[in-house]
């Protein structure tokens, strides 16, 4: 009989203690073009290269990454009108946030991408994703509850970010990126370190 460890329940926090990997060249490269495609409105394209950013970092283990590069990968496939696609994407984010151990950030976000869904009339799809998201959370011990009311608050920010990130051209959202003190944040696509200004 082989003895399997009990599952460890991640941090709800998820704070990392060290910056992410720097990005390679190529995959630098890669996004930048892929945000530039974003922005130019090419969207299918853009997702492409989102997809196949995320499996790659999946497949390196940067489990966080692969969840924030499918999560980018789901907006794209969304913005394109690709729901089932978006949808796919979004439910491989969560899991792979959840995986690495990063359960808060993956609640956080569930209300911004229910709500776009439900926004365009895909109320089904929205209510799938959100029992995905208790099946994902049930499966290392928690539940939304739970992971929602021990969420710590957002910290006090001061000044504003750029639009975009310097390194690679990805939007900057304050309630997205990873913010290290009230005046620097760090890009999640490629971790450049950003100052408010």
């Amino acid at each position: 009989m082989i003895r399997r460890r009990p599952l460890r329940r991640p941090p709800v926090s998820g704070r990392r203690p060290l910056r992410r990997p720097p990005l390679p060249p190529r995959v630098r490269r890669e996004l930048v073009r892929a945000n530039h495609l974003m922005a130019d409105g090419q969207f299918a394209d853009a997702a492409e290269i989102f997809g196949r950013l995320s499996e790659k970092a999946r497949q390196r283990g940067l489990l966080v990454r692969a969840g924030d590069l499918a999560l980018q990968a789901s907006r794209a496939h969304f913005s394109a009108g690709h729901v089932e696609l978006a949808f796919d994407q979004a439910r491989d984010a969560l899991r792979l946030l959840v995986r690495g151990g990063r359960a808060g950030r993956a609640v956080r976000l569930l209300p911004r991408i229910t709500a776009s869904l439900r926004e365009k009339g895909y109320d089904a799809e929205a209510g799938q994703l959100e029992q995905e998201a208790e099946r994902v959370l049930g499966r290392v011990g928690l539940s939304l509850n739970e992971v929602s009311q021990r969420l710590p608050p957002v910290a006090e920010r001061s000044g504003t970010l750029p639009a975009r990130c310097s390194g690679c051209g990805a939007p900057l959202v304050p309630d997205e990126v990873e913010w290290h003190d009230a005046c620097t944040a760090e890009c999640l696509y490629c971790g450049s370190i950003v100052k408010t200004t």
